[in-house]
């Protein structure tokens, strides 16, 4: 479980940071970024998700040079993933020496000793789960880790681990992030990634309904599917991903609920999935305050059973939303 400080809303930084290392940065260049995470931590948006994958270790390098310029690392709340595939290269990384190199590169570039959660980015079904169970206790034996996780797990997985980890009297899967969104896919955006999204993955809510385990879902609002209307490749990659007939319909229900209670469709979107019976933290990169601060106020708000029913499938109920 998560500490009950942990805001709903997570900033994800996917985007930050760059691909070249720090030395042919201009320290000028950080200063938009900089000041996008002071806002979201003004706003109160204090939990940061990160990835040893993103930008090859560019954006845990910002964050690390935002945190030690600010000196604020105890006012936060880190999460950051290892354990990715390398395709090709190196496929399974979930082994001790794949995952020790990930953690302490992710330390070393945040400039931290120790990260408030860890997430194994994706599964791998060639390792023992007993070598990942062990492996991952370890850390947090040693004090590098405060809680681990997964994400992009089934929940048939996440089952069998949490029932070894009680065998074995050891902690266990703390938080789960999948995919979670009112948006279902037309295909998965890249290999090894896990949806609990759509009625295909009912069975999968339901397991996160009885367990209570926490998730943190990644891609809420779709991908970009919500907003995106120009040309480009962002655009491109969305509607890959989401376009389909039910999803279309599904966006054109958001705006007249949106109409309906004053608010954004993305404030919507983020509604229907906070208003599921467990646990839900929405992982979300925003490129302006404004956004951050329309996220935000979806926090709080809750739909009626009915009104994600009708989001979800058109389903018509007693009280008229047109």
């Amino acid at each position: 479980m998560l500490p009950a400080a942990v805001p709903r809303v997570i900033v994800g930084t996917a985007r930050m940071g760059s691909l070249w290392p720090d030395s042919v940065l201009a320290a000028r260049g950080r200063e938009p970024e900089f000041a996008l995470l002071d806002a979201a931590l003004d706003l109160g948006c204090s939990a940061f998700d990160t990835a040893a994958s993103y930008r090859l270790g560019g954006t845990e390098r910002v964050l690390g040079a935002w945190m030690a310029s600010r000196r604020n690392r105890d006012r936060l709340y880190l999460i950051s993933k290892g354990g990715l595939p390398h395709p090709v290269v190196k496929p399974h990384r979930l082994d001790v020496e794949s995952l020790s190199v990930d953690l302490h590169g992710s330390l070393r570039r945040l400039r931290v000793d120790c990260l408030d959660l860890y997430l194994l980015h994706r599964d791998d079904q060639t390792v023992p789960l007993e070598s990942v169970l062990e492996t991952m206790n370890r850390f947090e034996r040693q004090g590098k880790i405060r809680a681990w996780g997964v994400s992009n797990w089934t929940h048939s997985r996440i089952e069998a681990m949490k029932a070894l980890a009680s065998s074995a009297d050891a902690p266990a899967v703390a938080a789960s992030s999948p995919h979670f969104s009112l948006f279902d896919w037309v295909a998965p955006p890249w290999p090894g990634c896990v949806s609990i999204a759509g009625a295909v993955n009912a069975n999968a809510r339901a397991y996160y309904e009885r367990t209570q385990i926490p998730v943190l879902a990644w891609s809420p609002l779709g991908g970009g599917f919500l907003s995106r209307k120009g040309p480009g490749w962002g655009r491109w990659a969305s509607h890959r991903v989401y376009d389909s007939r039910e999803n279309r319909a599904r966006k054109e229900r958001v705006a007249v609920l949106a109409r309906r209670y004053d608010r954004s469709p993305a404030q919507v979107a983020l509604a229907y999935v906070f208003s599921h019976p467990f646990p839900v933290f929405a992982v979300v990169s925003s490129s302006t305050t404004e956004r951050m601060e329309c996220n935000l106020r979806a926090a709080s708000w809750r739909l009626s059973p009915d009104e994600l029913r009708w989001l979800e499938s058109g389903q018509r109920f007693d009280e008229p939303l047109s």
